[in-house]
């Protein structure tokens, strides 16, 4: 987390919390018969409660062995192992680009020299880092995880061959089959 502390009546850190009070100021606006506009301020007080130490998160997914559950467990998975892996434009090295939390930076104001200063996101509140979920879920298909992966093709073949000793290790458990919760693949569309 960035190190930064803010100095406010309306922020009280603790070794286990962080409080914060934030009124939000809006207005109403109603137009009565005659036409004319009437704006009456409103404020909305909302109390903030964030928990210092960061908890073990998990993700159950439905579907764990198809697509989206293989593509999501691998690519959190490159991204833990730093991977890397060639493909037709050069070396592609794992990120998290496009990551709301992982590649967004927020303001938190203005330094002394006049120009706004930014950190991670990622770094403002105490947050699950995606590379410490643990993925699990359920599926129809009875395949380990390195095969569905093998199975979506979404992934390029040597991230594949990286990827596939550690996904062939997670296996999904047992579900019903009910065919009105699965996607229906298009049948000769082109």
């Amino acid at each position: 987390m960035a190190d930064f502390h803010v100095d406010s009546p309306n922020v009280v850190y603790s070794s286990e919390k962080i409080k914060s009070s934030y009124t939000y100021e809006t207005s109403e606006v109603t137009r009565d018969t005659s036409g004319r506009f009437r704006v009456v301020p409103k404020s909305s007080k909302y109390e903030f409660e964030v928990q210092r130490k960061v908890p073990r998160v998990g993700c159950m997914l439905v579907g764990f062995g198809g697509n989206n559950g293989s593509t999501i467990t691998g690519s959190v998975l490159a991204n833990k192992l730093k991977l890397s892996w060639a493909t037709k434009k050069g070396v592609q090295h794992a990120n998290y680009y496009g990551s709301l939390t992982q590649a967004s930076t927020t303001s938190l104001g203005i330094g002394p020299d006049g120009k706004e200063v930014f950190i991670p996101l990622k770094d403002a509140l105490p947050m699950v880092n995606p590379n410490d979920i643990v993925f699990d879920g359920w599926d129809i298909s009875s395949l380990n995880i390195g095969d569905a992966m093998r199975r979506a093709e979404v992934f390029e073949p040597q991230l594949q061959d990286q990827l596939y000793p550690h996904l062939a290790k997670l296996k999904p458990r047992p579900s019903i089959y009910c065919p009105d919760f699965i996607a229906a693949n298009p049948v000769g569309a082109g």
